[in-house]
């Protein structure tokens, strides 16, 4: 198994499909105590046509981490030195989630590299100040945050990712997911959720490449457009918060049209 280290973590990294001359890398962010294997169905359909770059971020899946790190441009700059050190140069990056922020400033931090981005049920916000809890979002992950440090901590872990799945998501997929996120030491769970309160709309501000903004629920077109230069919209059906998971092939469908048309 490879793994690549860099600023203390040691990531578990795998490469798929084979390199083209035509068609840019995809490389696939996973979201919050996630993990690459939940691109498995990407990777299964893309790697006939593409290049493809999937990986554990610090401290979630196989990867390691030394306890510090979980921020947003960490995980962006551990990326981006294993491109450097597989020799990308042209890429189209894929995030999901709470990999979302990791995603946007992956793509601002190259942007002479990165072709286009991909959002899978991601989010725009501004600053989430945990301390003051102002806005909605702030609220949301402090009381997150609340639940995950209390004596139940790991019992409200496991319930907020069962909530991340639709009823209608084949029961098997579902129960994987939850039984691999709940091994994610807590002290990650907990770490990774400043990971997620960056400023992505001012990230976005800055992302000037095409951008496919992919949901499983009705999105705010009108914000999103406000904050992305180039932007396309997509959303699929019968999903929950994993549609790369659940739905599969409209999650496929909606990224291969839009790499079409780069």
């Amino acid at each position: 198994m490879p793994y690549f280290e860099n600023e203390g973590a040691r990531l578990y990294y795998r490469l798929s499909g084979k390199q083209s001359e035509q068609a840019p890398t995809l490389v696939f962010v996973h979201g919050w105590c996630s993990n690459s294997g939940h691109w498995r169905e990407q990777v299964r359909y893309f790697a006939r046509s593409h290049h493809i770059v999937t990986l554990d971020r610090r401290g979630l899946g196989r990867s390691t981490t030394p306890g510090a790190g979980h921020t947003a441009e960490q995980h962006a700059k551990d990326i981006e030195a294993l491109l450097k050190h597989l020799s990308i140069s042209r890429m189209v990056v894929i995030g999901h989630a709470g990999g979302g922020p990791v995603a946007l400033e992956l793509t601002r931090r190259n942007a002479r590299k990165v072709r286009a981005t991909v959002m899978v049920d991601s989010g725009l916000y501004p600053r989430a100040n945990l301390g003051t809890r102002k806005t909605p979002f702030a609220q949301l992950l402090g009381n997150m945050k609340d639940q995950l440090e209390g004596p139940r901590g790991r019992q409200a872990f496991k319930k907020m990712y069962q909530g991340f799945f639709d009823p209608r998501c084949p029961k098997p997929v579902a129960r994987e997911a939850v039984a691999e996120a709940i091994q994610t030491p807590m002290q990650t769970v907990i770490a990774e959720i400043d990971v997620m309160a960056v400023d992505t709309a001012r990230m976005a501000r800055d992302i000037k490449k095409p951008v496919l903004w992919l949901t499983a629920t009705l999105a705010d077109q009108a914000y999103v457009s406000k904050q992305f230069s180039k932007v396309q919209f997509a959303q699929v059906v019968g999903s929950g918060h994993f549609p790369q998971l659940e739905v599969p092939k409209q999650t496929n469908a909606a990224i291969e049209t839009f790499l079409a048309q780069l």
